[in-house]
């Protein structure tokens, strides 16, 4: 919402964090200026505004510490977009926002959506390090590289390291833009997953729950993967990804269920064999009792899609002739036949940094998990 020059002028005085303080100080300069506080944006809630949808008004407090006396405030009128109409919305909060070179106003609303369910299917996803997601579709998988995401943390990591002072302003540059471009690069794969699943007709996405990665369930303490695996988890932010992930789907009308991911990393998802030393090199993944040869970050999330889904290797047949029988019904069934498939040679949906999305490519990478 665009404001008035000389609301901007009034509004760039009252949000700043300064007080009675000489230019070279504050860093305001003059006051239609952008101030150059590090203060988060200012934020009013019911409490310390007022809205007039009628006359498209809204009154601002401006705060103990800059009011001159008890009723001063900061009366803004605003101009929407003409297919808006704030009169039909639950307005919870009123932020200004500093955006080309003007002050604008951000109303956030709350409302209640119902979407209808994108269909019956049901996908699992794998969370990884190397694959920073595979999905399992069911017939068909995708895995999303987390490279770049990985370059970034080495990356800035070192850059901050070389700071005199980890307080610095470079120092905070630094961390604001490695928050920033991971912020990015969740929200793009998130929206990517999501919109994979829509295609599909999925109504149900299965997560691996990692809740207890890195922390001992037991006892609480950290639990310590070396040096370069502590850099890596420390950069892994699968808890925020899971957030992300939940109300994008959820706003298309997809449930999100968190499962636990224990052994499927280390059980065959074609007969449910358990075995602790399956993983034959990177990324691969061979099955010694039925033979089936999968990428091993494919195989752990139809392992996860089958907690919701199950299947042969999870109906409570006896070991052995479940075996046999997925091993026969592989050698038969072209569908079965998934170590020559989607299970061994998933599609691969890399970040593209330039357009700052995910895009499909032909050729497979495997990689370590």
């Amino acid at each position: 919402m665009a404001l008035s020059s000389e609301k901007q002028r009034e509004l760039a005085g009252a949000t700043a964090d300064v007080e009675n303080r000489p230019a070279d100080e504050s860093g305001l300069g003059q006051t239609d200026e952008r101030p150059l506080w590090s203060t988060d944006v200012p934020v009013w809630d019911a409490g310390v505004r007022r809205h007039d949808a009628q006359f498209t008004r809204v009154r601002l407090s401006k705060g103990r510490n800059l009011k001159e006396h008890r009723s001063d405030f900061i009366l803004c009128e605003y101009q929407t977009r003409s297919d808006v109409d704030l009169t039909e919305w639950d307005i919870q909060q009123v932020r200004a926002i500093y955006k080309r070179d003007e002050w604008r106003l951000q109303f956030v609303c709350r409302t209640v959506i119902d979407p209808d369910s994108p269909g019956d299917e049901v996908a699992g996803v794998n969370l990884g390090i190397c694959n920073f997601a595979a999905v399992s579709f069911g017939g068909e998988s995708v895995l999303y590289p987390g490279g770049a995401l990985k370059e970034d943390e080495y990356y800035f990591t070192k850059k901050k390291a070389k700071c005199d002072d980890s307080s610095s302003r470079e120092a905070a540059r630094l961390d604001r833009t490695r928050t920033g471009r991971r912020t990015h690069f969740l929200h793009a794969l998130s929206k990517a997953i999501v919109k994979e699943c829509i295609e599909r007709g999925v109504g149900t996405l299965v997560v691996g729950d990692l809740g207890g990665i890195r922390a001992d369930d037991e006892n609480g303490e950290p639990r310590n993967w070396g040096d370069h695996g502590n850099l890596d988890l420390h950069g892994w932010a699968f808890d925020r990804f899971t957030a992300l992930l939940d109300y994008k789907a959820e706003a298309e009308g997809i449930d999100v269920e968190l499962v636990s991911e224990r052994a499927t990393s280390k059980s065959c998802s074609a007969c449910g064999h358990t075995d602790d030393n399956q993983r034959v090199e990177r990324g691969l993944y061979v099955c010694e009792e039925c033979d089936t040869v999968a990428n091993a970050d494919v195989n752990g999330a139809v392992n996860i899609r089958q907690k919701v889904l199950p299947s042969l290797a999870t109906d409570g047949v006896d070991e052995t002739h479940r075996v046999s029988s997925a091993h026969q019904n592989a050698k038969r069934s072209g569908d079965g036949d998934r170590d020559n498939g989607w299970l061994a040679q998933p599609a691969v949906h890399p970040f593209d940094r330039r357009e700052g999305s995910f895009a499909p490519r032909e050729q497979v990478v495997n990689r370590e998990p």
